[in-house]
């Protein structure tokens, strides 16, 4: 696979040979991603502020210290233009909203039995553009692997939206908030806000939570930095 998503990856995981497997996987899907290694929050936050990073895969579950959702209101705060997908064992549709509502854009279960099977066909989703997340999310139930889906994601270009709302909704797929987006846009928020009211009622779902779950089912590709930025 020639992914042209995403070339530089950082591997958040607190368990060493976890972390080792995980990174075999991602490898023999695309041998051509840089990776960098992370085994705590604060090593992890060190790396994020002194590279720069297209996609982050982070563990739930960072030990006693922290959690990956703290990592990920970090991400948020620094704005940074990243697509960060979560891992984690708690895979119940709360936990994997509750990730998604805070910034994540995506999130590969660690429960199922068939843990290999799901890990490669979330990676192939992912590096091929696209959201993933679990089939108990998108309404198709259980942990098995998702149907087999384009080898390339839909252009977020083909739904047709006016230029703005086709931004806005490029920065709401790599985990914005609002406030970070009217920056980003050189807006008000009380605009942004606006402008992902007129997306939610476009696509009927009532929070921007369902927003990245339709997007998902629907196979629109995660815009790279460059493009959230075009206008």
């Amino acid at each position: 696979m020639d992914n042209l998503f995403f070339r530089r990856v950082l591997l958040v995981e607190d368990e060493g040979l976890t972390r080792s497997a995980m990174k075999s996987l991602i490898l023999s899907s695309e041998p051509t991603l840089d990776i960098d290694e992370a085994g705590s929050y604060d090593e992890a936050v060190e790396r994020l502020q002194r590279d720069s990073y297209d996609l982050i895969f982070l563990d739930y579950q960072l030990g006693r210290e922290h959690t990956g959702l703290e990592l990920l209101h970090w991400v948020q705060q620094q704005e940074l233009s990243l697509h960060v997908v979560m891992l984690s064992a708690r895979d119940d549709r709360e936990t994997v909203l509750d990730c998604i509502k805070n910034g994540a854009g995506g999130f590969i279960s660690k429960a199922s039995e068939e843990g290999g099977a799901v890990f490669r066909e979330a990676l192939q989703t992912i590096l091929n553009g696209r959201v993933y997340l679990p089939n108990s999310v998108l309404g198709k139930g259980g942990h098995t692997p998702q149907a087999p889906a384009p080898s390339k994601g839909i252009p977020i270009d083909s739904l047709n939206l006016p230029p703005r709302l086709a931004q806005t909704l490029r920065y709401v797929l790599h985990g914005l908030s609002n406030k970070a987006i009217a920056r980003k846009m050189s807006i008000t928020e009380n605009t942004a806000k606006e402008y992902i009211s007129d997306l939610l009622s476009r696509f009927n779902v009532s929070r921007r939570t369902f927003l990245i779950v339709e997007m998902a089912r629907r196979g629109i590709e995660i815009p790279t930095a460059a493009q959230a930025s075009a206008t």
